[in-house]
């Protein structure tokens, strides 16, 4: 197992891995994202600027997120809790359904807090679909705090944002 930045030739492999994921969530009844949210455009600038990062096993991608410094829109209305001027973003955390429940998404959230304190941030930050049940352990178990919720206009149950200190 690693963790690796990904390039320009695994955009097909993680355009893959979201399509498993969409339908995975579609089936289950979350369409907070779907066939074109989060598309190629937001994978392709994510691996231009170095911020994907896969999970591999044997060469094969089972997940991935993205880290970076710019904050969300519906982020900016959130009444945080630590405040400091250099924050990590965690984004489109993603396993693939096959490999779901093996602590890989649980790998990944622990990377982005090394990667967070390696590069001297102070927070770390990021949102997830209250509607999916498992969400609430999930964060809890990883030290996340809620700080706050939004609504996307295509959702009837809202995001948590969700934060920790480091």
């Amino acid at each position: 197992m690693k963790i690796v930045q990904a390039v320009q030739n695994d955009l097909v492999e993680v355009l893959y891995l979201l399509k498993e994921c969409v339908s995975d969530m579609n089936e289950k009844g979350f369409n907070h994202w779907n066939n074109s949210f989060p598309g190629s455009e937001i994978m392709t600038k994510a691996i231009e600027t170095g911020s994907l990062f896969l999970y591999k096993e044997l060469g094969i991608a089972k997940g991935m997120v993205i880290l970076n410094e710019e904050e969300p829109e519906e982020y900016k209305k959130i009444d945080w809790q630590v405040t400091a001027d250099k924050v990590l973003y965690i984004k489109y955390l993603a396993v693939h359904p096959n490999w779901q429940g093996h602590g890989i998404a649980k790998k990944l959230v622990g990377y982005a807090e090394q990667y967070a304190r390696e590069r001297g941030y102070k927070a770390i930050r990021m949102d997830l679909y209250s509607g999916m049940e498992a969400s609430g352990r999930f964060s809890d178990d990883l030290g996340f705090k809620k700080t706050g919720q939004f609504h996307s206009t295509f959702q009837q149950a809202p995001y948590l944002a969700l934060e920790k200190s480091l």
